[in-house]
Formats: structure tokens, sequence, C-alpha cells
């Protein structure tokens, strides 16, 4: 699925920059939901921890309107930092999605109140680090780094103002594939003993974001 929306999706900005389309390069501003849920297992036990957590975001964005369509093609960047924590023996394991990119469409039309009404659909890539997931003793901490991707949806409202700017508000939603990462219980620092139990991270986040965006067409 993911070759296929990249094969259409490069097909499109290809179209679009030959024809010299309209262009759109803008920021945003958002109040961002981020929902994770959390499992960590230690040998025969297990501990499951869930939150959310809210705080303000930012994004820069670029998009192409696709001839003859009301359909445009964007790409958007975002250097966020989503955490979900579960809680362990010693330590908390965390997960941080960093390096945010998405790949979406875009289609809307014109309302009568004035200006346009559009849902938006794509990919979002990020890297995901999972970190501080220790032994019962203590040691073994892990440091790793997935790469994940997850659909993006959403719906807004956009409206023009002076000189070619524009105005939008958004509202989007990302679901992010697991995350895990194991841990044998083996000693790193020597401080430890080798015969720890180990541990087992799974985890999933969720981040919803109502957007507020500024921009300028060309």
């Amino acid at each position: 699925m993911l070759k296929k929306f990249l094969t259409v999706f490069v097909s499109l900005i290809t179209l679009t920059y030959s024809a010299h389309a309209e262009m759109k390069v803008g920021g945003s501003i958002a109040m961002a939901l981020a929902e994770g849920d959390a499992t960590v297992t230690e040998g025969s036990t297990t501990k499951t921890s869930s939150g959310d957590d809210t705080r303000p975001l930012v994004q820069a964005f670029l998009e192409g309107q696709v001839p003859n369509a009301p359909v445009s093609v964007g790409i958007a960047f975002m250097p966020l930092a989503e955490i979900a924590d579960a809680d362990g023996t010693v330590t908390d394991a965390s997960v941080e999605v960093r390096s945010h990119f998405t790949l979406y469409l875009k289609a809307g039309g014109e309302v009568p109140q004035g200006g346009e009404v559009y849902v938006k659909a794509g990919i979002s890539r990020g890297t995901v680090k999972i970190a501080d997931l220790a032994t019962t003793s203590g040691s073994a901490l892990t440091d790793d780094e997935d790469t994940l991707l997850g659909p993006t949806v959403g719906i807004g409202y956009e409206r023009e103002g002076a000189n070619d700017t524009f105005f939008r508000v958004e509202l989007n939603h990302t679901a992010y594939d697991e995350v895990s990462s194991a841990n044998n219980g083996a000693s790193n620092t020597g401080d430890g003993t080798d015969n720890d139990a180990g541990k087992t991270l799974k985890a999933d986040v969720d981040l919803t974001m109502l957007m507020f965006s500024f921009g300028k067409k060309f």
C-alpha cells in the first residue's frame, strides 16, 4: 500500500511541477494531544500503562495544485517529540517520535459562506527512539531507534487573505504502528548481574492535532 501511495504521490508532484501549477507554502501552530499505551514485560510479570499529553507543536508545509483538478499534493515537516511511558521495576521505558514527515493529498470544494472545506489523507513517517529500558538491577539500558509509518487523515477549512495569503484551521489524526524493544538482561555496565529477567516493551502512540495555519500562494 505504501509503495502504491508513493508512486501516485511522485507522479502527481511531477505533473504539478511540469505544469507550473499554483504552489502554497506555510506554517502551522498546533495544539496536539498525544495518547500512548505501553506494556512492559519482565520475566513473568507484565505491566500496562496508558496516558496522554497536550502540548503546542509547530509545522511547515509545501503544497502544489494538481492541474485541472480540485486536488493538491503536499509535504509537511514537524520536529516533534511525543512520549509514551511505561513504568518498570527500576526505570521508565520511554518512546519518542521525532522528525515527523507527512506526504498527503488534499481535496476540497468551496462553500456558500466563502472559503473552502477540504479533507486530507496521507502517510506519516517518524523516527522513534526507545530509551531507558532497564533490567531489574538497573543495568543493561537500551537506546534503540526505529522508523515507523502511520496513516494521517484530516478535515479543515481554508480562506483567502490579502496579497495571495491564506488561513486554515484543521483537525487531523495520525495512528503510528506498534513499536517494540527487548533486552535480555545482560549487564552492559559491569555493575549488574547477567541473570536479570530482562525486559520487553511494546507501545502504541496516536497523535491528534488542532492546527492553525498561515501561508502564501505563488
